[in-house]
């Protein structure tokens, strides 16, 4: 007999049309990004850990995509083929490699750069607003491994980064920082992933101070693109009065040891008898005549009668 064949095909039948039921057609994506299918693949090399996300379409991914400059190209690693929900590769700062790739099967969906229409990309975050734009994409003027941390061992001048962008952008905005070095603190050793931020008050690179690299550079370092203008000496800013001497033909203060009022003051006080100077303003009187002396006129005045 040859019919169990046919009668397994049957069942199998069956058995998709029940799952088909129970698992309906995922519903249409609505975005306002499209993509180009570039090629579809088995494998492609992975991305960083910073750089795998869930994602409940592709054109979820495309969105993510968009909002996570750079980014040039995107796969989608299909998971679940009913509910159409996935896996959003992202690769930073790189463009699409056929090479590393198999193809033969459709598993992953390789996109070029998502259109979004007026949804612009998003830039890469910085520290702020006063950031420069050249921060938004920084060239590195080196990659290194082992370079000092700057001179007061981190205690002001090193902070947490979410990239090298942002990196960049907070030495920008520094009150001084001639240039800075990212440490790519993060599983991928990325400069668009999470690590620390050195920032050098004054000077320049030098690659003297570096070490030779075992590996992958673990540093990349940035020049200031901006740097702000030098801030004016508190002595050139200070007022002529409270810098400058009095110049010696200036008027005398009317209350200095040099005024007459107060050389007079002075000669009266070194006499001991003249005490009533015209200092404090009220008019001379006359002698005074009290005391012994005025008993004495008395008496000569009585012996005359």
């Amino acid at each position: 007999m040859k019919t169990t064949p046919f009668w397994a095909s049957i069942a199998l039948t069956n058995a998709l049309a029940v799952l088909a039921q129970q698992y309906p057609e995922p519903p249409p994506e609505v975005s306002d990004c499209t993509a180009s299918l570039i090629t579809t693949l088995c494998d492609y090399k992975p991305p960083g850990p910073n750089f795998a996300v869930a994602s409940s379409g592709k054109a979820h991914c495309w969105e993510y995509c968009n909002e996570h400059q750079p980014c040039d190209f995107v796969i989608f690693a299909a998971g679940n083929p009913y509910t159409g929900t996935g896996t959003c590769w992202l690769y930073p700062g790189e463009t699409f490699d056929e090479s590393a790739g198999t193809t033969g099967c459709d598993f992953l969906s390789v996109y070029d750069k998502p259109d979004c229409g007026d949804a612009e990309p998003t830039p890469t975050p910085t520290a702020g607003a006063g950031a420069c734009e050249a921060t938004a994409s920084p060239s590195a003027v080196a990659t290194v491994c082992g370079y000092p941390a700057p001179d007061d061992d981190c205690f002001y001048s090193c902070s947490a980064s979410s990239s090298s962008s942002n990196c960049l952008s907070q030495c920008v905005e520094a009150d001084s920082c001639s240039y800075a070095v990212f440490n790519p603190n993060n599983p991928s050793n990325s400069p668009h992933a999470p690590g620390s931020c050195w920032m050098y008050s004054s000077g320049t690179f030098d690659p003297e101070k570096a070490q030779t690299c075992s590996g992958a550079p673990e540093q990349f370092v940035y020049e200031n693109p901006c740097p702000k203008p030098p801030t004016p000496s508190s002595s050139s800013s200070s007022s002529p009065s409270a810098s400058s001497p009095a110049s010696s033909d200036s008027a005398p203060s009317p209350t200095g040891s040099g005024s007459p009022r107060a050389a007079a003051a002075q000669g009266a006080t070194s006499d001991g008898d003249a005490s009533n100077d015209d200092s404090n303003g009220s008019a001379p009187t006359g002698v005074w005549l009290g005391g012994p002396l005025a008993l004495g006129l008395a008496v000569l005045m009585w012996q005359g009668l």
